[in-house]
């Protein structure tokens, strides 16, 4: 979960893919909010200090942006943003806690005070059952009641996996991909890379890999880092991404696991047996991930960099490329 929640901060970390993002998913979940551009937001400290009953305590935000238009060049919003890969109801009611906390600051040093929103970027595999907005947490009888009360709607859930097809295509930067495979995983469709350059490669490569539920070793991301400008895209890191790269090495393990309980049985010894099966499943991983990364030095040194996910797919293909590496090693 913190792993996963560092990585989707990185890439949510720059404005033009914050701005995206709150345009073009948080506005469509809550049209009444405004349209904001990159040049306008400003970061603020994710870290909140609050003097509470209990002593001191720390408020942490996964990201904090103040927004400021022309009009308003010191601030007109200010804008929290929380990522979950598993719900969590009680989050949508911690959100207000962060912005009292804040307003309390800000107050204290005799800054100015700013309404605040707060927004959930929901990445999980399964549909949000629970509440999206305050208003719903309150229930629609009891928050009609006070339809002007502030902080009715100023929290805001977007599911991605439950948005449709035509609002996450809408994207317009890297955070496209991210959605797309979020709304794969949901829907059980395959995902395969996109064919066009990102402008955050390796840190949207690593947010991809973290929802898929997939490692990439220190190794693996030198070797991204090291890509030629040209082959930045989603398309040449589709082996460690894709599905159904995933489920070939979930299945790798499998059969590793197997292997190893056989030599740990063969030796006759409990403790043969668990390190039979360590042994085994890290073998397994270790040969398949040097096995892709031969294959994919290999192409890129001969410019057949797009070859890569066609070879992946095929068998046939994979044990040619894998001669014609032998024959070249050996030339």
């Amino acid at each position: 979960m913190k792993d996963k929640d560092t990585t989707e901060r990185h890439i949510l970390e720059q404005p033009d893919i914050f701005a995206d993002v709150f345009n073009r998913l948080v506005r469509w979940c809550n049209p009444q909010l405004p349209e904001v551009r990159a040049s306008e937001l400003k970061h603020l400290p994710v870290h909140t200090f609050r003097d509470t009953a209990r002593g001191i305590r720390e408020l942490e935000r996964d990201l904090y942006m103040k927004w400021c238009p022309d009009w308003s060049p010191d601030g007109a919003l200010v804008i929290g943003n929380e990522n979950q890969t598993k719900e969590e109801r009680w989050t949508i009611g911690r959100l207000p806690n962060y912005a009292a906390g804040n307003l309390m600051r800000v107050l204290e040093d005799g800054g100015t005070a700013l309404p605040e929103i707060g927004v959930i970027l929901y990445f999980g595999q399964k549909k949000w059952k629970g509440p999206k907005t305050l208003r719903e947490l309150y229930g629609h009888r009891l928050a009609s009641l006070t339809p002007d009360l502030i902080g009715n709607d100023r929290v805001t859930v977007v599911d991605i996996g439950d948005l449709p097809w035509k609002v996450i295509e809408s994207l317009e930067s890297d955070f496209r991909e991210i959605a797309r495979l979020v709304k794969c995983c949901r829907s059980g469709i395959p995902y395969t890379g996109a064919k066009g350059r990102l402008k955050y490669f390796v840190a949207t490569a690593r947010v991809m890999a973290a929802i898929a539920g997939i490692e990439l070793s220190a190794g693996m991301l030198e070797e991204l880092r090291n890509m030629k400008e040209e082959d930045q895209t989603m398309e040449m890191v589709f082996p460690f991404l894709s599905l159904a790269e995933a489920q070939k090495a979930r299945q790798a393990c499998i059969e590793a696991r197997e292997e190893g309980l056989k030599a740990g049985m063969r030796d006759g010894i409990e403790k043969g047996i668990e390190k039979g099966i360590e042994k085994g499943i890290e073998k397994g991983k270790a040969e398949e991930r040097n096995i892709i990364r031969k294959v994919m030095e290999y192409l890129n040194r001969k410019g057949r960099g797009m070859e890569l996910g066609e070879i992946l797919e095929s068998s046939k293909r994979m044990e040619e490329i894998l001669e014609e590496i032998a024959v070249s090693e050996r030339s």
